[in-house]
This record gives C-alpha cells, structure tokens and sequence, in this order.
C-alpha cells in the first residue's frame, strides 16, 4: 500500500475549506455512544472568530443528544485533483430555534487542518 503523506494546514487554509460551506460530519456522544451524520453548514466570521451554522428540524436523535452534551466535533473535507484538505472543529453547540427547526451554532474552542496527498 503507497505511504500517505500529508502536511497541516495554517489557519488561512482552513478558513479557505470552511468559507464556501457544504457538508460536515457531525460527530456527537450520548452515554459512550458515537452519533456522526453529515449536514450542510454555512460558515460566520465573527471578527476572527469562525462560528459554523447547522440546520436541523427541531425533534430526533441529534437534538435529543445536544441537550444532554453540547460538545461536538465537524470534519470537514476539500477535495482536489492531487490531494484532500481535511479540517477538523472540536467546540461546543448551541441550539436557537429558527422557523421550521433548530439552528446549530458551533464555536470552536480547537481547529485543526491537514492536506492529504493522494498517492501516485
């Protein structure tokens, strides 16, 4: 199997993987359990601060679980032609209600980034 190699990522790089949005996987724990699914986000730059947005309808399992553990964890993914930038967000949630469901804010207290080199 090729050796996977990879370098981290400066924070510019990771706000150029979160800025156009798409699809996250949300990475949630209830009484030892993982709960990952993926939903669409929208990134905010509040001064410096990067806060990701997460729509949800307001009732099932993810909302459920939120409610008894707000730590939560995104990856995120870009891929291009010769390599896969990866970012991933570790903070706490919370949950506003909005029209027809729940927003999901993230704030990160840690960030992290890698860019994946494909094999050749």
């Amino acid at each position: 199997m090729a050796e996977l190699t990879f370098q981290e990522l400066n924070l510019m790089q990771m706000l150029d993987v979160l800025r156009p949005g798409g699809i996250a996987r949300l990475a949630l724990a209830r009484d030892g359990q993982p709960y990952v699914i993926p939903m669409a986000f929208q990134l905010e730059m509040q001064g410096v601060r990067p806060i990701l947005h997460l729509a949800s309808p307001a009732q099932g399992r993810k909302v459920d679980i939120l409610r008894s553990n707000d730590r939560v964890c995104l990856e995120i993914e870009l891929p291009s032609c010769a390599w896969i930038d990866t970012v991933l967000v570790e903070g706490r949630a919370t949950v506003d209600a909005i029209q027809g469901g729940v927003e999901i804010r993230v704030q990160p207290h840690s960030m992290t980034g890698r860019r994946f080199f494909r094999p050749t």
